[in-house]
């Protein structure tokens, strides 16, 4: 696992402004451990900073699900959470396990950080039967264009350009 998370941090570092480092004693910092599942607690720096952790135990071992984590981490939302989804996807909420249909709401546009054309192929995005109450049967989502498949974050071997590009948005990175 540590040579993927290196890996994963090495593309925002070849790509963009961010640098992660090892904690000395700084107040505001990402903590990576290897918890139940693949999740960040939350998405950029807390409103009061402190310790933000990153969860990579069983079964997120892929370098897609580590860029994703980060990138939650450091800002970045769901793509397939973004307020022009409907445009490029459509969201089938009944074939969505009611006790996750939250990971498909739609960001409220007053709040929202949005300087990139919608992406399908994101790293930030889920896959077409992402909490599917049948998975591999019923999609919980697909776009619309009709070709492009939605892979999972563990099929994708890490950023896009437009994530790039986001993450140098979100930092003003020059």
């Amino acid at each position: 696992m540590k040579d993927l998370i290196k890996d994963a941090i090495e593309q925002y570092h070849q790509n963009t402004c961010i640098k992660f480092k090892i904690r000395t004693n700084e107040p505001d910092y990402v903590n990576i451990f290897a918890g139940r599942g693949c999740y960040s607690t939350s998405i950029g720096k807390k409103k009061y900073g402190g310790r933000q952790d990153v969860s990579l135990g069983l079964g997120c071992g892929f370098i897609g699900t580590v860029v994703h984590e980060l990138g939650h981490a450091i800002g970045l939302s769901h793509e397939h959470s973004r307020s022009d989804r409907d445009l490029h996807i459509t969201v089938y909420k009944n074939n969505i396990d009611p006790n996750r249909i939250g990971q498909f709401n739609i960001t409220d546009p007053k709040i929202e950080f949005k300087t990139t054309r919608y992406n399908c192929e994101s790293i930030m995005h889920y896959g077409e039967y992402a909490f599917s109450i049948k998975p591999q049967v019923l999609k919980s989502m697909e776009a619309k264009d009709g070709k492009t498949k939605l892979l999972e974050p563990y099929d994708k071997a890490g950023l896009t350009n437009t994530d790039i590009q986001m993450v140098k948005d979100l930092y003003d990175c020059k």
